[in-house]
């Protein structure tokens, strides 16, 4: 799929989940305060800031695909950039060298990448044998109502994401090398407010990918019918979070 560029700053200001979703990822990390850590679709940086936080003695590699999530990144950093590492790189494709560490981890980046089994060998080789990989993303049955809310409304049948079951993960992070596989699925729903809010988050966050190839009255017509064909104004997310090593 062709990269995507995000509309940073109105993601900024959206009420997002991705924020707990980030502390928890983070918190399991166990981090002591001098690894070099590899935040694999960094976005505006919410989570490369809590990182740097909690590394004073180390070194943050952020990673992604949007050079709007990346300026919004540098914004929201300023003088802590000193130890961050910005990358811009598709994830599809072979990581730049750059993209090494003691740790990885990701916040609602991989349902974005078609091929899981080869991402996963590529953060696999991104690691040393004992590096910590912790990573969440949308799972199987993630945004069904939403979507079948936005079939209603006349959007396009395919679709542009990769949700993937809790076994699939967990066996092709084995197959990539990680051991102490452990992957959970856990049912996380957005409550937004309707109107604006709504609309705003489903153009912004969810139909990016779709909007970019719509004149932009045809696209405000569709995030306009598919927030009036949901029941109630709440974005029905599934999350599949997983913790390995490698081995």
């Amino acid at each position: 799929m062709e990269l995507l560029e995000w509309d940073a700053k109105t993601y900024d200001s959206l009420p997002l989940p991705h924020t707990r979703w980030g502390a928890g990822v983070i918190e399991r990390l166990g981090l002591r305060g001098t690894e070099r850590i590899v935040d694999l679709g960094c976005g505006t940086g919410r989570d490369t800031q809590l990182l740097l936080d909690l590394v004073p003695n180390g070194h943050v590699v952020a990673v992604d695909g949007s050079q709007q999530m990346l300026t919004q990144l540098r914004a929201r950093l300023g003088e802590q950039t000193e130890r961050v590492e910005i990358v811009r790189a598709d994830l599809t494709s072979p990581f730049p060298p750059a993209v090494r560490g003691e740790a990885i981890m990701s916040v609602a980046t991989f349902h974005w990448v078609p091929d899981h089994p080869r991402l996963f060998q590529r953060v696999a080789n991104a690691l040393p044998a004992g590096g910590r990989f912790e990573a969440e993303f949308g799972g199987a049955g993630n945004i069904a109502a939403f979507q079948a809310a936005l079939k209603r409304a006349g959007g396009p049948s395919s679709s542009p994401w990769d949700f993937a079951t809790a076994a699939e993960t967990a066996q092709a992070l084995t197959d990539a090398g990680f051991v102490d596989v452990e992957v959970r699925t856990v049912t996380d729903p957005a409550v937004l407010e309707r109107g604006e809010q709504l609309e705003a988050f489903i153009a912004t966050v969810l139909l990016g990918a779709v909007l970019r190839d719509l004149p932009p009255a045809q696209g405000r017509a569709l995030v306009q019918a598919t927030a009036a064909e949901l029941e109630e104004p709440v974005i029905d997310y599934v999350r599949v979070q997983l913790s390995a090593t490698r081995a």
